[in-house]
């Protein structure tokens, strides 16, 4: 299954941390933009660390589950930068750079997110999947 530092998403989700950590370390050192700086950081650095616990379990389903955390986290970061942008706590170039590689890693988990579910449901055994005949029990006699 390779290393999870391999998979492209990962290494975009860790860009995306190490910008907002740079744009982070700019900011006034008010109560409000620590807070945002607490928030914004948490919910990017999660990103990653989902990928990279779910990527250990080596399971198909468990794997999923994470990649969905690790998807939620992203989301959670893409309401953090628009946050940043609309009270303009950093440059917007900046700001656009990063919600575009954030969006980056979202399309990518929910693309590998399906390919997953796709490989998981062909491995399931379903009853249904092959239907035994049933003889007809009612006779004449």
């Amino acid at each position: 299954m390779g290393d999870y530092r391999d998979l492209i998403f990962y290494q975009r989700a860790r860009e995306v941390v190490n910008g907002i950590y740079a744009l982070i370390n700019t900011w006034p050192k008010t109560m409000q933009a620590q807070e945002i700086s607490r928030q914004v950081l948490r919910s990017a650095m999660s990103v990653g660390a989902n990928i990279a616990e779910g990527h250990g379990r080596h399971e198909g389903s468990e794997y999923i589950h994470y990649l969905i955390i690790a998807q939620g986290s992203a989301n959670e970061t893409d309401h953090w930068l628009h946050t940043i942008l609309d009270i303009g706590l950093s440059p917007k170039e900046k700001i656009e750079e990063l919600v575009n590689r954030n969006n980056e890693v979202r399309r990518m988990l929910t693309s590998s997110i399906h390919t997953l579910r796709s490989k998981h449901a062909g491995r399931q055994i379903r009853d249904d999947a092959h239907p035994y005949p049933v003889e007809d029990m009612s006779s004449d006699g």
